[in-house]
């Protein structure tokens, strides 16, 4: 007979290790996939810094501009003339830690590269949704890095990583799409992705729409995660 792991709460750490002052509010945190010392936060100004958690330095600090204006849709010109507060909903690090993703509450999401250094350098801006950009995820379909993102837009996309070009678009959502959770098994590729109505839906790296759709518990979900080795 199998017993299922059981754990107290004396088994979870209590004590608080580090304290890092960031200024304003945290929004997304991911810690770098190698160098797990080194954690990416992203505020609801706008800006992300690198933090090295075991010195307490900060590495880098980006404060949020739309890096090319002229290229920004009219909606999003617009969205940032009526209201020029912009929050970071998402920062993630690529699979190889090489690359780090920011989705923002207008429209657009920006992916820096990052190099071991501590630099931060610009890499590509992406006028990816109408509304907030509300996911970011990472995956590697046929062997090619791309970006995935969902929106309030209700729309899911799948993005080139080297050139921003727009590989995949999923519709059927019928309201704001709120995370993507990418993954794979038995080498088959595919997304899941909840919705604040409280549906989820699977996805393949293809035109032919969902191949699930699931009521979550309470008819809400906000976020979605797989168990580190998948299974769950």
């Amino acid at each position: 007979m199998h017993t299922p792991n059981v754990y107290s709460q004396d088994d979870l750490p209590k004590t608080v290790v580090r304290t890092l002052n960031q200024g304003s509010n945290v929004m997304s945190l991911d810690f770098h996939p190698q160098h797990q010392t080194i954690l990416l936060v992203g505020t609801n100004v706008g800006d992300i810094s690198l933090w090295e958690v075991g010195s307490r330095e900060r590495l880098a600090h980006k404060p949020f501009k739309v890096w090319d204006i002229s290229a920004a849709s009219m909606p999003l010109q617009t969205a940032l003339l009526n209201d020029a507060a912009i929050s970071v909903n998402r920062c993630v690090w690529g699979p190889d830690g090489l690359m780090l993703g920011v989705a923002f509450s207008k429209h657009i999401v920006q992916i820096y590269t990052y190099n071991p250094t501590g630099e931060l350098r610009q890499h590509l801006e992406i006028d990816a949704h109408v509304g907030g950009v509300n996911d970011i995820a990472f995956a590697h379909p046929n062997k090619q890095l791309c970006i995935v993102t969902c929106g309030d837009d209700k729309m899911i996309k799948v993005w080139d990583v080297v050139a921003g070009w727009k590989q995949y678009t999923f519709e059927g959502h019928e309201a704001p799409v709120y995370s993507v959770c990418p993954h794979y098994k038995e080498n088959i590729q595919f997304i899941f992705s909840t919705a604040i109505d409280g549906k989820i839906k699977a996805w393949l790296y293809d035109c032919l729409g969902s191949r699930v759709d699931y009521d979550a518990p309470g008819h809400w979900c906000t976020m979605m995660a797989y168990s580190a080795e998948g299974t769950r």
